[in-house]
Formats: structure tokens, sequence, C-alpha cells
């Protein structure tokens, strides 16, 4: 019976509190610009309790990449989607 409170607790807390239980990500795509087609999804985990500034890491890190990769495959050009913490914003 225990562990069926503890259970319906943590179901019922808060969105944030997922943080108790793993690190949130900053994740995006990059498609082609004519024909929409994905190039490259990232996902990159950041942490900023235990890492203060991790975000605005993660974010760059994620443009960055999903750059490097629309300049390197984008036949016609290419676009972002995404770059977005998956805890929301702060």
């Amino acid at each position: 019976m225990r562990y069926l409170i503890i259970f319906t607790f943590l179901i019922l807390t808060p969105n944030n509190s997922n943080a108790w239980f793993w690190d949130p990500t900053v994740g995006g795509c990059v498609y082609q610009e004519h024909n929409k087609e994905k190039i490259k999804c990232v996902s990159y985990p950041y942490n900023e309790n235990k890492d203060p500034g991790s975000l605005k890491k993660a974010e760059r890190r994620c443009y960055e990449t999903l750059n490097h990769y629309g300049r390197k495959y984008g036949e016609h050009g290419y676009w972002i989607d995404g770059c977005v913490s998956s805890a929301g914003a702060y």
C-alpha cells in the first residue's frame, strides 16, 4: 500500500519533478528546404542544478551541430526546427 501511495504522489507531482529521475534534454532537427526531408536530429542532456549554464551550452551545441549538418547535406538550403528544452521554459 505504501508503494502505491508513493507511486501516485510521483505521478501527480508537477512536470518539473521529472528531473528527479533523468536530466532534461535540448533537441532539434534539421530539414532540407526544398522537399522537407529530415537530414539529422540531435539531443543533448543538461542539468542546471548540477552544472549552472549547461542549458545555454546544450542549446549552443544543438544549433552548432544542426548548422553543420545543414551546410554539409542541405542541397538547396536547410531549416532548423527545435533546439528547445524537453523540460519547458524555466
